[in-house]
């Protein structure tokens, strides 16, 4: 995993605000090593109180310490807003903080025979300097290791609708397998149907578009086929980390069933097989769903 930690500033009770660890690529390195895959994450930790919090939460979910780098700048903030339906924007203070100061960042080569997978995406893939070290990065990793991208689009940090589509389009052509929501989408493809763009994505390079639709469910969309899976039903609490939740699962299901691998990534083409990693990951993230703040 290779992307930002963030202090999410989430409302509680007696209109106070509850910091909770959060961050696209975080989430996603901690819900799969809670369950039990080896996971690195690759990024940088604030030298504040928040920092040695994301330092803690790494410690006590088993994520690998090894790529992750202690500054002595501050820590990313996140002011979460929930709706009545439990669904969650953003505000974002970035400026000089921990998580995107890479220039002089050396990144690990993955080995084929080490690596499963390098997923990436979310804030750290779109502001400078991380964005073009980690574009740089996945571009020499694909030639061994499947590439997983989550957009996790935030245009109040990342900026003008336009750019930051194009950028997306350029990552996506570097990737296997990407993860996007439909509320992504709307955001830089106003007015534009989900499968147009899915299957436009496609032919930028992935082989494998799934979409998450919220409480409809989610669809993938492959050259060969089209899968779709509906939701659980749960009582929501708010959806903040349940789209990397997702991503999570469908990465530790292919990857625990031995699908996640350059030379296998074929079997994505069988239904089956994309409708049991769909399942799974629909699952965890209803889960997830059921708890405040990210998992």
């Amino acid at each position: 995993m290779a992307g930002e930690n963030v202090i999410d500033l989430v409302p509680a009770p007696g209109g106070q605000l509850r910091p909770t660890c959060g961050g696209g690529p975080a989430n996603v390195a901690v819900a799969l090593a809670r369950r039990g895959v080896p996971t690195a994450l690759v990024g940088s930790v604030g030298g504040d109180h928040f920092g040695r919090q994301v330092w803690r939460r790494h410690i006590a979910t088993g994520v690998n310490r090894e790529y992750l780098e202690r500054t002595d700048l501050s820590s990313t903030l996140a002011l979460a807003v929930v709706d009545r339906s439990g669904d969650a924007s953003f505000d974002y203070w970035t400026t000089g903080t921990a998580d995107f100061d890479w220039s002089s960042k050396k990144l690990p080569q993955p080995e084929a025979s080490k690596v499963d997978v390098v997923h990436f995406g979310s804030l750290a893939a779109y502001i400078e300097p991380a964005a073009r070290v980690i574009e740089h990065w996945v571009n020499r990793s694909r030639r061994a290791v499947p590439i997983s991208f989550d957009p996790n689009i935030r245009l109040s940090a990342m900026g003008d609708a336009d750019a930051v589509r194009r950028r997306t389009e350029r990552l996506v052509g570097l990737s296997n397998l990407v993860r996007v929501s439909e509320t992504d989408l709307a955001q830089i493809y106003p007015d534009t149907d989900v499968d147009k763009v899915a299957h436009e994505w496609l032919e930028l390079g992935p082989e494998l578009v799934v979409v998450t639709l919220g409480d409809a469910g989610s669809v993938a969309f492959h050259r060969r086929h089209v899968t779709e899976m509906p939701a659980p039903q749960v009582e929501i609490a708010d959806t903040i980390g349940a789209g990397d939740t997702f991503t999570s699962g469908l990465l530790g299901w292919l990857t625990s069933a031995g699908w996640m691998r350059v030379d296998r990534i074929a079997a994505w083409s069988n239904r089956t097989v994309v409708a049991a990693a769909l399942r799974y990951a629909s699952q965890i993230a209803a889960q997830a769903c059921t708890v405040p703040g990210a998992p």
